[in-house]
């Protein structure tokens, strides 16, 4: 009898047990740094601009013309001045590190080159020219971020969303000879214009990655990916001055799927105020978009340099050192 009543109240004592266990109160989440964790629930925002100085970048078939100063078929390279742009940025920072992000990169530089030639409907002999070119480009970015912490020193924000890119190319040869054929028709000589563009909008994928030196400095890195669909456009004519009668002009037009890649490394120092953190940031930045320009490359083949032009497409990108400074304050 003395067994069962034993048996009786370890079984009611454990059984007891086994409830308290289930109906407890489960522990709070842990905000302490580990192997990969998420900040604590939070709102902030931020906003931020980043002065840029770039120089762009073409394919060959674009970014070359020929040379009035070396022997028949030189080339001579476009050579796009370096210049400035600017990135503006804005965030809202929720729940356990999401953000929802918008960024905008400007870019908009003029370059003058002399010393080019070559051919033209109206004459069969190479005309010397000057070279005007505008670059133009517009990327809008909005995304959605997620933070995540890797140990103590190492954190990484990975994003998704949309991507808006627009490029545009503006070439003009002023030409310094008028041909005997026009010479009537353009007293006040001639230029041909030569337009390339490409605007689109679709899916980017990246993720900012910092690893602190201590509280404040940090080594940072970007990495990001798009693939855009939208409408690629070449145009060319003849200006003939002061009439401004245009003469041989070509347009087209087609929808492109476009991919691009950009990179940036840097350092960023944050600087702890009662309010919010002040990052003051720098470092190089490279993005390139693949086969975005419609263009026309020349041949030689034998014939004239520069009769012979079939259409292709060239790559559009920039390089060059960024620095700026964004502000974080709680919401």
């Amino acid at each position: 009898m003395l067994k069962k009543t034993t048996i009786a109240i370890l079984g009611l004592a454990v059984s007891s047990v086994a409830t308290a266990g289930m109906y407890s109160t489960p522990p709070a989440p842990s905000c302490a740094p580990g192997d990969v964790t998420v900040p604590c629930a939070a709102s902030q925002w931020d906003i931020g601009a980043q002065a840029l100085y770039l120089k762009p970048i073409y394919d060959a078939e674009k970014g070359y013309d020929y040379n009035s100063t070396t022997t028949t078929n030189g080339v001579k390279e476009w050579d796009g001045d370096w210049g400035w742009g600017y990135r503006l940025e804005g965030s809202y920072h929720f729940n356990t590190g999401n953000d929802i992000t918008m960024t905008w990169m400007h870019y908009d530089v003029d370059t003058r080159n002399s010393g080019y030639f070559g051919v033209t409907p109206f004459s069969a002999t190479n005309v010397p020219y000057n070279l005007f070119l505008d670059n133009k480009f517009d990327q809008v970015n909005l995304i959605l971020g997620q933070h995540t912490d890797i140990g103590l020193l190492k954190n990484a924000r990975f994003y998704g969303g949309l991507q808006y890119a627009d490029i545009r190319i503006h070439a003009v040869n002023n030409y310094t000879a008028t041909p005997l054929a026009i010479a009537a028709l353009a007293p006040a000589g001639f230029r041909q214009t030569r337009d390339s563009e490409f605007n689109g909008v679709g899916p980017v994928v990246g993720v900012d990655y910092a690893y602190d030196l201590n509280p404040s400095f940090s080594i940072t890195a970007n990495a990001a990916t798009s693939i855009l669909y939208g409408s690629s456009r070449y145009s060319s004519g003849f200006v003939f001055a002061p009439s401004g009668l245009v003469r041989n002009d070509v347009y087209a037009s087609k929808k492109s799927i476009v991919p691009s890649l950009e990179a940036k490394v840097g350092v960023n120092y944050a600087y702890e105020l009662a309010q919010g953190v002040l990052n003051l940031e720098g470092g190089y930045q490279v993005v390139n978009y693949f086969n975005a320009l419609p263009t026309r490359k020349f041949t030689v083949n034998g014939v004239v340099p520069g009769t012979i032009r079939i259409p292709t497409n060239s790559d559009f990108g920039l390089f060059g050192p960024y620095f700026g400074l964004k502000w974080v304050g709680n919401a």
